[in-house]
């Protein structure tokens, strides 16, 4: 049985709406995408665009909304980002459950994983292959480029986009999602092929320079290459090759480059290998014989059983997921997280706030531990701020319950609002706010009154855009 289905209802009316919204685009002066570079400046069309996707985006089933797998791959950023004019830069990060394999970047610096493109990255330099390519799509400003290289394309690559997404928001599971890529946005329209492949070869060649200057082991693009190519074989229908250059190109031109041997890549010690099975956990959710489907993808005996324990708490069986951690051998990040979990969710409050204060003993600032402690304590967060959405989403939720146990109705609408804005559900977030606004005594007024104007800017610099309200939950 599945027991993650992919929801694929609404694809074609979703679909259909943002090809009428985008309908008088032809007759409407194109958006120069690159007037304005402030990256998270809500005068910067191509961050209004990419934001607004991302914020749909987050708003679906197939989200994968484990913290700690964010927190992995921020770290892993990091080291890449430095390396490109994106430095100090927020790229936001968004996991979601497929069962196709892709990977994407959208404007305004979002960047997407499909869960099932774990099952063929199986070491970590692999996966830094992966993120050099897409951060050099960014750093490069290919979608910017792509749209002033062809300006009179713009309507017909929007509304591509559009339906792509609108695919992944049905469950990121069917063939639909093909054209949600930047190449594959591209290779629909015939003219720009030839430009879009070029960019391809780019972001591969950037991407290994990245690796190379941060000490990472550029081969792992090879090996990326090599793996897609071995996969495409038995798979035609492969996402990430339906978007790219064959890989027959790409691994001779990936081979001609010289490798060199980095003493950081062979020292290093890191949490992906949970990473990783953090994700095809919730992949094998969508498999009929989920266990089996994990001990043939998941080679380490602590990651398979971590990964074993993710998946029997998502089916909402944290006795179950108790048995598995408790078979690990090693702890991190990944297991204290899941354990803490899975002791509250099983009534066993006090266990799980044991894990919890062990690390913040550590880092009493860490915000995901710091978070839930507040969440299972019902007691008022410390106050920190984020720009990443995943973090936002544990500070709202720990806000929500804080002022829940308080009888502060207004103030739990208000963070609420926040958090069902941030997952594109507008209209139930205006809702909310303008209860929390009737309700809210003088001291509070001010706050909500701030979430509500800045909803309003947000919709105002879309409609702009003509992002319009009809395309709106």
């Amino acid at each position: 049985m599945r027991l993650f289905s992919n929801v694929t209802t609404g694809l074609t009316i979703l679909a259909v709406v943002f090809t009428s919204t985008l309908s008088n685009i032809s007759t409407a002066s194109i958006p120069d995408l690159e007037a304005n570079k402030d990256e998270r400046a809500l005068s910067n069309p191509s961050y209004i665009l990419g934001q607004y996707w991302f914020r749909k985006l987050n708003g679906s089933r197939a989200l994968i909304d484990f913290p700690p797998a964010y927190d992995y791959l921020k770290d892993a950023l990091s080291q890449i980002l430095p390396q490109t004019n994106l430095y100090n830069t927020t790229v936001e990060m968004t996991l979601l459950n497929s069962s196709q394999s892709n990977a994407f970047v959208i404007p305004g610096n979002h960047l997407f994983i499909y869960s099932d493109i774990m099952e063929m990255i199986t070491s970590e330099d692999m996966l830094f292959g992966l993120l050099g390519h897409e951060i050099a799509h960014l750093d490069l400003r290919h979608y910017e480029r792509q749209t002033k290289h062809s300006g009179e394309e713009l309507q017909k690559t929007l509304v591509m986009l559009g339906a792509g997404i609108a695919a992944a928001l049905a469950g990121a599971g069917s063939d639909a999602t093909t054209a949600l890529w930047l190449g594959g946005i591209a290779n629909q329209a015939e003219n720009t092929l030839t430009y879009s492949r070029n960019q391809e070869q780019e972001a591969d060649r950037r991407g290994r320079e990245y690796l190379i200057n941060a000490g990472l082991a550029p081969e792992g693009m090879t090996k990326l290459f090599q793996a897609f190519f071995k996969q495409a074989l038995g798979r035609p229908k492969l996402e990430y090759l339906s978007s790219h250059p064959s890989p027959n190109s790409r691994l001779s031109d990936s081979f001609s480059t010289e490798t060199k041997e980095t003493i950081l890549s062979k020292n290093r010690t890191t949490d992906f290998e949970f990473f990783r099975a953090s994700l095809l956990a919730y992949r094998a959710g969508i498999e009929d014989k989920p266990f089996t489907y994990l001990d043939q993808k998941i080679q380490d005996n602590d990651a398979k059983n971590f990964a074993k324990g993710l998946f029997s708490y998502l089916i909402q069986s944290p006795d179950r997921a108790l048995i598995f951690l408790n078979k690990l051998e090693k702890h991190n990040q990944f297991t204290d997280y899941l354990q803490a979990l899975s002791f509250a969710a099983s009534g066993q409050t006090e266990q799980g706030l044991n894990i919890i204060n062990m690390r913040l003993d550590l880092a009493p600032k860490d915000i995901l531990f710091s978070m839930l402690n507040a969440q299972l304590t019902k007691t008022k967060p410390i106050s920190v701020y984020s720009n990443y959405l995943y973090e936002q989403r544990l500070i709202w939720r720990a806000n929500i319950q804080y002022y829940q146990s308080r009888n502060n109705i207004p103030m739990a609408l208000n963070y609420r609002a926040l958090l069902d804005f941030s997952q594109g559900k507008d209209k139930t977030a205006e809702y909310l706010i303008k209860r929390a606004e009737n309700d809210a005594k003088d001291n509070d007024k001010n706050a909500i009154q701030e979430t509500a104007e800045k909803f309003k800017i947000i919709n105002e610099a879309e409609k702009q855009e003509d992002l319009e309200e009809e395309n709106r939950n």
